[in-house]
């Protein structure tokens, strides 16, 4: 397999020489540049071209997020920072995954994993993506960050039942406890997996895996019961009633 080519942001001297080590240690990566700074990390990572990137959040100059917003066309990246206060924003922008300094060796084996998983297609591109083209480019969300107080919680996708909006509060409901994330039902709707997935309301989006049953109501809408502890009843409005159909077969 060809290796994944890295690129290492990290200003602290004792975290970039031991993810360094790392680097070398692992047979399916391959180093192609460093640097410690963000400004140094917008030339640099253009010109080199790297297939992932090692990003320190806590920069001498530019932060790490904001790093990673202005790159124009964005490698898979993996986060470090010695703070979990941002992991909500890190898997915003679609990051492989989150390492809390000190991390071991496995852990970060783990990441680059993820990173091997989710690769893109090798072929080089000339241009910058578009917003549309770099969310298509993305994997489907595996995990969806929720907090709570000072808690962050990491939702797998498969174990929520629905997505609903409320005065513009997005809610992720599992059978049991519901949970605030920090997406539109918009972002989720291109960003989870289509066949999983389906909007069935401008408010809802629902785990089709957890769907109990489906009965007519009003106008051409249905009601649909999932398989929560409430056996919560959705409304499925007529158009997307439609297109429900049509998918399923029925």
């Amino acid at each position: 397999m060809e290796k994944l080519t890295v690129f290492v942001v990290e200003d602290e001297a004792p975290a970039r020489e031991r993810l360094l080590a790392f680097i070398d240690a692992h047979p399916a990566l391959k180093l192609v540049g460093w640097c410690d700074s963000g400004e140094q990390a917008l030339a640099q990572i253009p010109a080199t071209r790297p297939d992932l990137i090692f990003l320190d959040i806590h920069l001498g100059d530019i932060s790490g997020l904001d790093v990673l917003k202005m790159l124009n066309e964005k490698p898979q990246v993996i986060f470090s920072t010695a703070y979990d206060r941002y992991a909500i924003q890190a898997f915003e922008l679609s990051a492989v995954d989150y390492l809390l300094k000190p991390y071991t060796f496995d852990r970060f084996q783990q990441a680059v994993a993820k990173a091997i998983q989710y690769r893109r297609p090798a072929t080089r591109r000339k241009h910058p993506l578009s917003a549309t083209e770099s969310v298509r480019m993305h994997q489907p969300l595996r995990r969806i960050p929720a907090r709570v107080g000072e808690r962050i919680y990491l939702l797998p996708v498969e174990s929520i039942v629905y997505f609903s909006s409320e005065d513009k509060v997005v809610f992720a409901h599992l059978t049991d406890k519901s949970y605030i994330v920090n997406y539109t039902l918009e972002e989720l709707e291109h960003r989870l997996d289509g066949e999983q997935f389906f909007r069935i309301h401008r408010s809802t989006i629902v785990n089709l895996n957890f769907v109990q049953s489906i009965e007519p109501y009003l106008g051409g809408s249905y009601i649909m019961e999932v398989k929560d502890r409430k056996r919560s009843q959705l409304h499925i409005s007529r158009n997307a009633a439609r297109r429900l159909r049509e998918k399923l077969g029925w």
